[in-house]
């Protein structure tokens, strides 16, 4: 174990751990320390693991480190992606409790003990959150931040609690999600229907980073998505929260129908086939600037399509290989 920083001072046994897995984002790791140094509950204490980061982590995590006895962290030689980040961290932990943040985020300063309170009742507990309203600025078509106001039952570990005992029992999170998606979807589920109980903490409140709108991120993000079909095979019931129990989004099947209309389009040898097959492309433009419209004003969206288009395409085509691969199909 390479980078640790511990202080004797800290109880061997603390009530509630905070575990953090990071990777490549030195920048943001500051803000989330303060933010837990600012936990108007005592009594915790806080894993980060650096997941083979290439930056600087290292060497902001020592410096953040360095006297505050409630903060360790480790540095993985090998990038195991956030399922195994997240294991090597509630299994260092001394915690009975285990509550999961992200590093895009900023806990609430009562989110430690109001995460504790929940704990007492339930096995599993998923917090409110909501996009930092310090960001809402970067608010646009391809941006992209997290909320969550019920438990509506995706469990993101951006704000997620769990009894010590049923991470043990599980064995935590399944590696085989490589990727940061369906790892924490899987985990939760995976304890319930092993039996444990869940609930939702509105008082546990984080605030989710808002990236930055970028449709080359937006596009580069899309390939995350696969191992949520992974999901979707172990846990059937899933399908529950997916659009018509096949697509990953609402915005698929006109997407699919729009490319299909493109295709045609090109492909016609008259302008009247033409026109009728780019007609195609009408219940798209409708989602996305009346039904499920694109962040940003008007006209901003009206410009967005075609992009956002392009990048639902490219989407679907990431849950086609995954369905594939896993043998479930979701589109």
């Amino acid at each position: 174990m390479r980078g640790c920083a511990y202080d004797a001072r800290v109880p061997s046994a603390t009530s509630l751990s905070v575990v953090v897995a990071t990777h490549n984002r030195a920048e943001l790791l500051p803000r989330l320390v303060a933010a837990l140094e600012g936990q108007r509950s005592g009594g915790f204490e806080a894993v980060i693991v650096d997941d083979a980061s290439t930056d600087d982590t290292q060497t902001v995590l020592a410096e953040l480190a360095a006297g505050r006895p409630w903060l360790r962290w480790v540095r993985q030689d090998v990038n195991t992606g956030p399922a195994g980040a997240r294991n090597r961290g509630w299994r260092m932990s001394s915690g009975d409790l285990i509550a999961f943040t992200d590093d895009d985020c900023v806990p609430d300063a009562g989110w430690v003990s109001a995460m504790a309170e929940a704990l007492q009742g339930a096995d599993v507990v998923q917090g409110r959150t909501l996009p930092d309203p310090e960001l809402a600025d970067r608010i646009g078509p391809f941006g992209r931040t997290i909320s969550v106001t019920s438990e509506e039952g995706y469990y993101q570990t951006c704000n997620m609690g769990y009894r010590r005992s049923w991470l043990e029992r599980l064995d935590g999170f399944d590696e085989r999600f490589r990727r940061p998606s369906g790892e924490d979807t899987d985990l939760a589920w995976r304890a319930k229907e092993a039996g444990a109980s869940s609930a939702f903490a509105e008082a546990a409140l984080v605030h989710h980073d808002v990236r930055p709108s970028s449709f080359t991120m937006h596009v580069k993000d899309t390939w995350r998505w696969g191992d949520c079909v992974l999901a979707v095979k172990e846990h059937p019931q899933l399908r529950t929260l997916i659009h018509r129990r096949v697509f990953f989004r609402s915005s698929h099947p006109p997407a699919i129908l729009a490319a299909l209309g493109v295709v045609a389009a090109l492909s016609a040898g008259s302008a009247p086939r033409r026109v009728a097959s780019l007609a195609l492309l009408v219940p798209y433009a409708d989602l996305r600037l009346r039904r499920w419209p694109l962040r940003g004003g008007p006209r901003r969206r009206v410009a967005a399509i075609p992009a956002a288009l392009a990048a639902d395409v490219t989407e679907v085509g990431v849950m086609i290989l995954a369905s594939a691969r896993y043998r479930t199909l979701v589109l």
